[in-house]
């Protein structure tokens, strides 16, 4: 059976997101590729979508059997106001593995988000 939920942040339609988490659809399930609705939702930009999804309680640390999670795929796309949006939803700057994110930043020359991934990384590093 599909998750209501996920289809709704493949396609960005907030009405049948809403729909899908008033009826009790998994915020942390995942499609054939290890994939939440939150990973959707970051993977296609949509903060709205992505915000709706973290206020209901997905875990914005949840990662895919190959270490990706929803941050990592905004890094990878270079989406500045998703990686913002994870840091600030507490996920963690550093993929399933540990690797930390700067290192996959780096390689894509993404100078504002790696400056928002060390922050995190700071942060983080507190709290350890």
């Amino acid at each position: 059976m599909s998750n209501p939920l996920i289809k709704a942040a493949k396609h960005g339609d907030l009405i049948a997101l809403r729909d899908a988490i008033r009826s009790g659809s998994d915020l942390n399930g995942t499609d054939s590729q290890g994939w939440t609705p939150l990973f959707h939702a970051a993977h296609n930009g949509w903060t709205e979508g992505m915000q709706t999804i973290i206020e209901a309680g997905a875990d914005v640390n949840h990662g895919s059997e190959n270490g990706s999670t929803a941050l990592f795929s905004a890094v990878m796309s270079g989406r500045l106001a998703v990686v913002e949006l994870l840091i600030e939803a507490g996920a963690q700057a550093r993929n399933v593995q540990g690797v930390r994110l700067t290192q996959w930043a780096r390689g894509k020359d993404r100078g504002q988000i790696i400056a928002a991934l060390e922050r995190a990384n700071q942060r983080e590093s507190t709290v350890d």
